[in-house]
């Protein structure tokens, strides 16, 4: 029995000494330590303003006119990426940055119908409501599904994005769309196409996604 009883106080004292030497070498860390080593939380809207304000400096720093560039697309699709500069988003679409200035024919809540120089006969829409694309914005700033935490938050990034979009346009506009009709505007923004197959149309409304309005006067 005095054996056991020896054999089970080395065993404690054994025990004793290693948590001593486990506590001696556990660094403790304060608060702030520990909130700084937790991964940094994924924020859908900050992210769209940074990408809101990259896309109004990068797309809209040498725009190209929209009558040229529907002209171009017109005679030859792939003649006019290259030498407009058509980035491709996603499949099958191409995405060039225009400039219109236009007379504004339809103002409703949506959208502008402008009557643009140089495209005769041919509708430019500004979308400001539905419409508007901010997954196509999104895109072309070059922010990818692996930048984002899922496909929830890449999802949300371009519906912020959209409403970014909207409301700088409504504001550029001063909120008063409807007493728009007659005034001349300058967009600066985004025009993409679909590859259908087909010949493209040279009767299809030209939709640009507006980064920049400005209003004559």
């Amino acid at each position: 029995m005095g054996s056991t009883l020896i054999r089970r106080l080395i065993v404690a004292a054994g025990l004793v000494v290693l948590g001593i030497a486990m506590v001696l070498s556990t660094k403790f860390l304060t608060p702030e330590e520990v909130e700084a080593m937790r991964p940094d939380q994924f924020d859908s809207q900050e992210t769209a303003e940074e990408l809101h304000s990259q896309a109004q400096t990068e797309l809209t720093a040498e725009p190209h006119a929209l009558a040229e560039v529907a002209e171009a697309i017109l005679e030859d699709p792939e003649s006019a990426a290259e030498e407009f500069e058509g980035a491709s988003p996603s499949e099958d679409v191409t995405a060039y940055s225009v400039e219109v200035v236009g007379e504004v024919r339809e103002a409703g809540e949506d959208t502008l119908i402008l009557d643009a120089t140089g495209l005769d006969g041919r509708d430019v829409v500004i979308p400001l409501g539905a419409a508007v694309d901010g997954n196509l914005i999104r895109d072309l700033t070059g922010f990818q599904f692996g930048d984002a935490p899922g496909q929830t938050e890449y999802q949300q990034v371009g519906t912020d994005l959209s409403t970014l979009l909207r409301e700088g346009a409504v504001e550029a506009l001063d909120g008063d769309v409807a007493g728009l009709e007659g005034e001349q505007v300058t967009v600066r923004g985004v025009l993409s196409e679909t590859d259908t197959g087909g010949a493209p149309s040279a009767d299809a409304p030209l939709s640009v996604q507006p980064l920049e309005l400005e209003v004559a006067g």
